[in-house]
């Protein structure tokens, strides 16, 4: 199975299932910013009876039902997954916890069999013996600090996800639910994101309460924005 996971659904990727905040389709959602708890889930479900001890020290600790309910992922969306291969977008890039979300992906890879494609990981299997592993094979550490998973922010109001390409959404439009229209007060074909008119766009196949805008950024692409009718 090719999971892809910080990838917008609407995106042309050659994907057996997609995981997003933004819900299109069949994909799973969840919360913005929720990737670490998301990504550590699937790590813990896929890898748990194969880690060593201090990493299975670590996810006996984690609160799953605290981060299920936080990320708004569930062990339902965890029983459609199949190992495979991840295939990591942006959103994980442009996480501010990146380093430590790489750490769950090498789990992955290294305990679940999972292939990981759009990301370069660091190697944590290391021989207890450099010089000695030079002739001889020998007993390999896994040297791995895992960090607590933040909590998540709140995206109260109107959020935007910025999208930086134009063959999903064109510089002048908005895509958006019907759930959006209803949640911004929407009365118009034209609306103005923080100043910027644009056309309003429906897609039927797109669920809750997320807009989409054509617009490069160097953060986490998940944006408050100000929408305004015009006219």
């Amino acid at each position: 199975m090719r999971i892809s996971i910080g990838n917008l659904p609407l995106k042309n990727i050659d994907a057996d299932i997609f995981l997003h905040p933004v819900k299109y389709k069949d994909s799973i959602a969840y919360e913005p910013m929720a990737e670490e708890a998301v990504i550590a889930l699937i790590a813990k479900h896929f890898t748990y009876d194969n880690v060593p001890e201090h990493i299975r020290d670590y996810f006996d600790e984690m609160d799953d039902g605290y981060l299920f309910s936080e990320s708004n992922f569930d062990e339902f969306d965890l029983e459609k997954l199949q190992k495979g291969t991840l295939i990591i977008g942006k959103d994980i890039h442009l996480h501010p916890k990146v380093e430590n979300i790489k750490k769950f992906l090498c789990i992955l890879r290294d305990f679940g069999g999972f292939k990981i494609e759009g990301i370069k990981l660091p190697e944590f299997l290391k021989p207890s013996d450099p010089i000695l592993e030079e002739i001889m094979e020998t007993e390999k550490t896994y040297e791995m600090a895992l960090e607590e998973i933040d909590e998540l922010p709140s995206f109260d109001g109107s959020v935007v996800y910025a999208c930086d390409d134009p063959n999903v959404v064109k510089d002048d439009e908005l895509l958006c639910s019907h759930q959006f229209v209803i949640a911004n007060k929407i009365k118009a074909l034209k609306v103005k994101v923080d100043g910027e008119i644009k056309n309003l766009r429906k897609i039927p196949e797109l669920k809750g309460t997320f807009g989409v805008v054509l617009k490069k950024v160097d953060e986490y692409p998940f944006l408050r924005v100000k929408i305004e009718n015009v006219g």
